[in-house]
């Protein structure tokens, strides 16, 4: 009876953990020039800064590139602050960062996953194709 109880405890101590994230969110984007610098006008030299400026102009300044589709999850600034941390590139992209930090416009899509509507892991791809 003892091992029952250290098993039942064991699983639920675990089980939030085994929870599988979902696909939270999916959106075409172009990375612009408006994307390129700062609220402030500084040039941003990160491309995961890159990403988070694309979801602030849509957001919060209302400023999108004419291919930006909408997301329901980083309207909410918290959500916005992650994509610098948690963006990955697809296998197969690994092109995209250099390309974008060069200076050269990329339509993208973008793949979010997560618990509910907090982002773990925004996912990059090429959008042209």
């Amino acid at each position: 009876m003892t091992r029952f109880w250290i098993v039942l405890i064991c699983l639920s101590l675990f089980a939030p953990m085994a929870r599988a994230q979902s696909l939270i969110a999916e959106y075409y984007t172009l990375i612009g020039p408006g994307d390129f610098r700062n609220s402030s006008g500084a040039p941003l030299g990160d491309f995961g800064a890159m990403l988070q400026q694309d979801r602030a102009n849509l957001h919060r300044f209302g400023r999108p590139d004419r291919a930006d589709q909408w997301d329901p999850v980083f309207g909410d600034a918290a959500n916005r602050a992650l994509i610098p941390r948690i963006w990955q590139v697809a296998p197969g992209f690994e092109f995209i960062p250099g390309f974008v930090m060069s200076g050269q416009p990329r339509f993208l899509l973008i793949r979010v996953f997560g618990y509910g509507t907090t982002p773990q892991v925004v996912v990059v791809y090429d959008g042209a194709g």
